[in-house]
């Protein structure tokens, strides 16, 4: 199995408090997804992947809503999830860079905050084309990242873009979702469509659950990001102890719900 920087690296499943910064996540983006997902015509039946699972929210969710379906919950490192959750789940130990399943496995893949962060992601993305049935649909959320030279508040520019230069020294390609609409039409499937939610952080109410998730993430990849100069442990606290109020809005990026479906 290759080198896994992603999962080794500031946010590795080793860091205790990973899982609680995963499940933060949770809670900002299942809304998303379940919004994608929801409106497709999937019939009661479908054999569904949800790739890079996580914590699993979204996998729980789907067993529970189709409880007539299947679903496997794929990740590399899968400690976090509950195979015993629903007698229609599935947990699976798997590498998305090295590992297949057969053509015409599945009726949905959905696959969240994954594809940015890897040098394959085109080659991954055409694979997840060739594992879905015809009429099958290919549900995909992830972020973009906006130039932090852009924002109004420099005591959260500096440590948003070391996040940035961190993510993509990884292998990652923090802009990338851009080109997913374009890239999933190239590879013939239809009725693509893009929902798009600011990424907003600030005081409550105006982006608050991904405001809750932002903090903890810097705490935890914040020595890192000094350690390599990114940043400096001076911006790294002021970021952290910034008090939130009506002076503090942040628009730091967009999160992409990207849909289409096989012919």
């Amino acid at each position: 199995m290759r080198h896994d920087p992603y999962g080794e690296g500031v946010l590795s499943k080793d860091i205790p408090t990973e899982l609680r910064r995963l499940q933060l996540l949770e809670n900002a983006l299942d809304p998303l997804s379940i919004a994608a997902i929801e409106k497709l015509p999937l019939g009661s039946t479908p054999r569904c992947l949800d790739m890079a699972s996580g914590a699993g929210s979204m996998s729980y969710w789907l067993a529970d809503r189709y409880p007539g379906g299947s679903v496997v919950s794929a990740d590399i490192d899968p400690r976090y999830l509950d195979g015993e959750r629903a007698p229609n789940l599935t947990v699976r130990t798997f590498d998305i860079r090295e590992e297949d399943f057969p053509k015409g496995s599945f009726d949905l893949i959905h696959a969240r905050s994954v594809l940015k962060h890897l040098p394959e992601r085109e080659e991954v993305l055409a694979r997840f084309v060739d594992w879905l049935a015809p009429g099958g649909w290919l549900a995909i959320v992830d972020g973009y990242w906006f130039p932090s030279d852009d924002t109004a508040h420099p005591e959260w520019g500096g440590v948003l873009r070391a996040i940035v230069e961190q993510m993509n020294s990884q292998g990652g390609d923090m802009r990338w979702t851009r080109r997913l609409p374009g890239l999933i039409a190239r590879l013939g499937l239809t009725d693509v469509s893009v929902q798009l939610t600011p990424s907003l952080a600030g005081w409550e109410g105006w982006g608050e659950q991904l405001h809750e998730w932002i903090r903890p993430t810097i705490r935890q990849t914040g020595p890192t990001l000094v350690r390599k100069g990114y940043v400096t442990a001076e911006e790294v606290e002021r970021f952290l102890e910034a008090e939130d109020g009506p002076h503090m809005a942040e628009w730091f990026g967009v999160v992409a719900s990207v849909v289409g479906r096989v012919p």
